[in-house]
């Protein structure tokens, strides 16, 4: 919490459930942070009771330094985007932040510097965005994972801050997007663009980082690496990303470049979730050979095709409908207006 006794500038929100072993490592690196005004807030998504009896035994021992949330029991639990929702609409910082309960933030000076880069801009931050490591088994993954890539694609120098002004075009080139466990919202954008959509319970955050960067005035990039992601061991089975089986993910996959498709408001974006969506069904058919199930390989496999044909044609399309469309407005203009000169013709246009 803020140390002067106001509103904190940062909420830092942790989901979890049944992972009582896991917690105080991401905690704590939480209340590492050297910065003050923060307050932490733990989400609990109806654990069992051997577990929320020791998230409780936990949370005592940090008393006024963080807030727990309970969730009503469910079977699958609600979802990391509900859970963080939830947490999200109870928190009191003007910027919101996110990690993983199996994750940790590894740099006790993270919040404090991106409170430098939102002291230093003339304009209101929507995101600030940041990297992270990815380890797999306790052995760090060298290739890249997120948004390592990003920092020797841009041209732009960071300012005094070390941050760096960043486009949606210029994020769509990285690898992939930005982990939630490093990616710090404006809470008041984060409610106008809906939070994260609760209908998706794998690659909820990729949804919202797509919706961001198409909605986002402004974004910071910060080259620091301030957070380890521990990649799920998929025989657990304890967390979301290995619960789902591999088409259940695919599906998962389709709707948020579907959504991509249809509603971003930035071409490049809608380019981007064409493209990703294709390579998609592609999976999706091979995935369903796989499983035996060849009809449905043979059904999206021609999907992909005619996906392929769609984005090899989409300019001339587009070229053509818009000059259908332009062509006949005059006729239409000079129809409409006839219609309006003559008696008992409509003075004024409908809503039909």
């Amino acid at each position: 919490m803020n140390e002067q006794g106001g509103r904190p500038l940062f909420s830092v929100i942790i989901p979890t459930r049944n992972r009582a072993s896991l917690l105080p490592v991401a905690l704590q690196s939480v209340l590492d942070q050297r910065f003050g005004a923060f307050e932490t807030i733990v989400v609990d998504d109806g654990s069992s009771e051997e577990h929320a009896l020791r998230y409780r035994a936990l949370l005592k021992s940090v008393p006024n330094k963080v807030r727990q949330l309970t969730l009503v029991r469910t079977e699958r639990g609600h979802g990391p985007s509900y859970v963080l929702n939830f947490g999200s609409a109870h928190a009191l910082g003007e910027y919101l932040c996110f990690l993983d309960d199996d994750d940790q933030w590894t740099d006790p000076e993270h919040l404090a510097r991106v409170a430098r880069v939102i002291a230093a801009s003339p304009y209101q931050v929507d995101l600030v965005l940041a990297n992270q490591k990815a380890f797999r088994g306790g052995v760090p993954i060298e290739r890249t994972v997120w948004i390592e890539d990003l920092q020797d694609r841009l041209k732009n120098a960071p300012d005094a801050t070390g941050a760096y002004t960043v486009t949606a075009a210029e994020l769509l080139l990285c690898q992939a997007h930005c982990h939630l466990n490093t990616t710090i919202v404006l809470r008041d954008f984060y409610m106008q663009i809906g939070g994260l959509d609760e209908g998706i319970r794998y690659e909820g955050d990729r949804d919202f980082f797509l919706r961001a960067i198409d909605r986002a005035r402004l974004i910071r990039f910060l080259p620091n690496t301030v957070s380890r992601h521990n990649i799920p061991d998929p025989a657990a089975g304890t967390s979301e990303s290995t619960a789902e089986s591999a088409l259940s993910k695919r599906l998962s996959q389709l709707r948020v470049l579907d959504k991509a498709v249809l509603f971003t408001t930035r071409p490049e974006l809608r380019s981007y979730a064409m493209r990703h969506r294709l390579y998609t069904l592609e999976h999706i058919a091979t995935e369903a050979l796989r499983a035996g199930r060849a009809d449905c390989a043979a059904y999206y496999g021609r999907e992909a095709r005619m996906a392929k044909l769609a984005l090899g044609w989409s300019g001339i399309l587009r070229q053509l409908g818009l000059r259908r469309y332009f062509d006949s407005v005059p006729a239409r203009d000079t129809r409409e207006r006839a219609d309006a000169q003559r008696p008992g013709g409509h003075q004024q246009r409908g809503d039909c």
